[in-house]
């Protein structure tokens, strides 16, 4: 028998013990790292920082040591990610300010307003959710749109700038997919959806009208065989995006890279020239999104052929960003470098038209290079002069791509001068010697059916096609404003605002500067016939600063005759000529329209001297007198002739000074012109405005300050109606009014220079 007592069974009605769960105990806090007296004294820290609890309640300095490396990192990694988000939400922002409605605009403000302690991330995030839905049925219908959001995805619609490489809500995945390194299809807007090789041809279409005869990227003959190789290969219904998203090949990559490049500066154009029947502003970003994610491909397939990718965002890049331009350029440069692409020998194995396709490429990304680097003021040790030159000369071209090539040479040149010749005297004779032979040399060697002689009918029986004269008159302008601005360098070297007496000049100096002047009236002739015949648009950059240049130039040289004694009804009339042209860009354009009235005011002044003087200077003075002579010989006086003159003598030194607000015109913004880089001198000339101009002006009151009405060639003011005025330029410019540029300007004229506006 057992010695245990009988243990007596459970009560029925007790509840059973609750059965502690080991997951619900608290567990002690860890800690990764101690503040210093924590760690000294051996006692427990929180790690609440900048000060510990234990620090608190001890009143003692708390302090911590550095973290060690790998936790720095890691911390930094997460500060780094956590601002990439941050920049990429502010660019959305403004992307979405600038791009969109007056009405999107506003609601979006209000929101970020009405907003209280989010962070711009969630504030995007409940605007879309709240609003861009809403407004996706307003947009305006075209074969990129669709009248309605669509109804299979809640997914507002993308937006994303160039600045941003990878937009969060361009390539990022939902949580549990897969991240590729394309771009998610469900992620995009139906414009982005539909951006197909097939609905391709508007925006590329505008890329050759706009910017492909001028800079040779590709052919059309180009394009049409890219869109056949996608179209084989079964993906002609994916967006472009898509190639990078799925099993595509590195060649279906590189043309949809190339295709998209070409396709992002068409859509800015298309833009610029017909805002309601437009593809999406959208659009470019997202094509060039695409055309960055394909350069690497492009590289992996074929480096030489890549250069054009290059230069395709460089272009995009060159209002953008500079200095992205630039890297970019700089990037297809040094393929070919790094391939031996040779300039002069064909390299065994080529082709013909294969070794000139990658030749005519490589001139472009040498043409741009040249603009960028002379307005960045960056010098290149990878692209001499020697090397510049060889990759324009002895091309079997056609006659579009001999203009190519003739207007690439003269910008090589002009780029040279702005970036090498001083500011301030001594300028070396070698230097002045060296860029007067170059410019002698480039019009020396011109094709002889490229002459003025041709241009004006006495060629010899030699033809110039009519769509080709255009492209012509601007490889002169190029030529004529790269002389203006050697002279006009030269004067701000050696000859002061505030000279008195006759000032001499090195003999170098002197006849460049001579050249200059006369550059500067044969430049008023050649651009009064283009406004003749129907050449000058109203946003043109080239037309409006030479013209402008040429009439300050000629206007000062009139001021400097009068007071020296010699006639000048010659001057007179050439200046007319250079506000005509001035006149008729100023109906779109507010900096013309400024130009125009500055030199009208000195037109007017110089027109009251010849009235009041007239036929006194015919037969009184010698003809044979040296132009310096009466140029640079200065003399005190108050008259309207004398302040006229020392006018004239501070614009030439500071073109853009005194005008308000030249900065923010559209000509200077313009995507259409600085394509072609050509808006880099006046970021050059903004940058060489003397801020103590400001209050010296003030001492001698001027037309740079007060701008009086401006005066017409029948001499009516601006005061006259609107009607007439418009009238008589279409009389003389025989070009009609209140149509698209693109009906009546030829489509070689309009791939020179398509200066586009709204």
């Amino acid at each position: 028998m057992s010695n245990f007592r009988d243990i007596a069974p459970r009560p029925l009605d007790l509840a059973p013990a609750p059965v502690e769960s080991t997951g619900a105990r608290a567990r002690p806090s860890k800690v990764a790292v101690a503040c210093n007296a924590c760690r000294t004294k051996r006692t427990k820290c929180d790690g609440a920082r900048p000060c510990c609890g234990t620090c608190i309640d001890r009143d003692s300095t708390c302090k911590y040591s550095p973290p060690p490396a790998p936790v720095l990192a890691q911390s930094q990694k997460k500060k780094i990610e956590q601002l990439q988000k941050d920049k990429a939400s502010l660019y959305e922002v403004l992307w979405f300010l600038r791009t969109k409605s007056p009405d999107k605009a506003t609601a979006l403000l209000q929101h970020i307003r009405s907003a209280q302690g989010e962070d711009v991330g969630a504030i995007l995030k409940n605007f879309d959710a709240n609003h861009v839905a809403s407004f996706e049925h307003a947009d305006e219908p075209n074969q990129f749109t669709d009248d309605s959001p669509s109804t299979e995805s809640s997914v507002p619609t993308q937006i994303t700038l160039p600045e941003v490489l990878e937009h969060p809500r361009l390539s990022a995945s939902p949580k549990g997919q897969a991240r590729g390194p394309g771009i998610a299809l469900h992620l995009l807007s139906q414009a982005q959806q539909n951006a197909t090789v097939e609905f391709l041809d508007p925006p590329i279409n505008m890329f050759f009208n706009c910017v492909g005869a001028l800079f040779y990227v590709m052919n059309r003959n180009d394009v049409r065989a890219r869109y056949k190789a996608i179209t084989a290969s079964g993906n002609s219904h994916l967006p472009l995006g898509a190639f990078f998203s799925n099993e595509s090949t590195s060649q279906l990559k590189t043309c949809a890279a190339e295709l998209a490049g070409m396709a992002a500066i068409g859509v800015v154009h298309f833009q610029l020239a017909d805002p309601e029947k437009a593809p999406p502003a959208e659009l470019a970003d997202y094509f060039y999104d695409v055309a960055k994610l394909g350069l690497d491909s492009a590289i992996l397939y074929d480096p030489l052929r890549s250069m054009k990718l290059c230069a395709l965002l460089g272009m995009y890049n060159i209002v953008v960003k500079a200095t992205v331009a630039l890297a970019y350029i700089e990037l297809g440069l040094s393929l070919a470098r790094n391939n031996k692409l040779s300039l002069t020998v064909y390299p065994p194995g080529w082709s013909v038209s294969d070794y000139d396709d990658i030749r005519r490429t490589h001139r472009t990304l040498v043409h741009l290079h040249c603009w960028l680097s002379a307005s960045l003021d960056y010098t290149s040790h990878s692209l001499g002069p020697s090397h510049q030159l060889a990759s324009v000369d002895n091309l079997n071209a056609p006659p579009e791509d001999m203009i190519r090539q003739e207007c690439v040479k003269v910008t090589i040149i002009k780029a040279a001068l702005l970036q090498h010749l001083p500011a301030q005297a001594p300028v070396p004779e070698t230097t002045v010697f060296e860029f007067r032979a170059q410019l002698s040399r480039f019009h020396a060697q011109l094709p002889h059916w490229m002459s003025i002689g041709s241009l004006l009918g006495g060629n010899g029986g030699v033809h110039v096609m009519p769509e080709l004269r255009p492209l012509i008159f601007y490889v002169h302008l190029f030529y004529l404003s790269a002389m203006m601005l050697l002279s006009r360098r030269l004067i701000i070297a050696y000859v002061s605002l505030d000279a008195i007496g006759k000032v001499h000049l090195p003999q170098e100096a002197c006849l460049a500067i001579q050249e200059g002047y006369e550059a500067a009236q044969r430049n008023a002739r050649v651009i009064n016939l283009m406004l003749h015949e129907g050449n000058v648009v109203q946003f043109c950059w080239l037309c409006i600063y030479t013209a402008y240049t040429a009439g300050v130039m000629v206007a000062y040289k009139a001021a400097q005759k009068a007071l020296y004694g010699r006639p000048f009804a010659d001057e007179l009339e050439l200046l007319n000529k250079c506000i005509s042209v001035l006149d008729f860009c100023a109906h779109k354009d507010a900096a013309a329209c400024k130009f125009r009235d500055i030199l009208a005011f000195h037109l007017k002044t110089l027109q009251d001297h010849h009235v009041a003087t007239d036929g006194l200077y015919d037969s009184a003075t010698p003809e044979d007198v040296p132009m310096a002579d009466y140029l640079f010989t200065f003399h005190n006086g108050t008259s309207e002739l004398h302040i006229a003159a020392r006018d004239l003598l501070r614009v030439i030194h500071h073109p853009f000074s005194g005008l308000e607000n030249v900065a923010n015109q559209k000509t200077l913004s313009n995507m259409a012109e600085t394509t072609l880089g050509a808006h880099l001198e006046w970021a050059y000339e903004l940058n060489g405005v003397d801020c103590a101009y400001q209050q010296e002006s003030s001492e001698h009151p001027g037309p740079t300050n007060v701008i009086p009405e401006p005066i017409n060639m029948d001499g009516a003011t601006s005061g006259q109606d609107a009607s007439t005025q418009d009238m008589s330029m279409q009389n003389m410019s025989a070009q009609p009014q209140g149509i698209p540029w693109s009906t009546w300007t030829p489509p070689s004229w309009q791939a020179m220079f398509p200066e586009i506006h709204q």
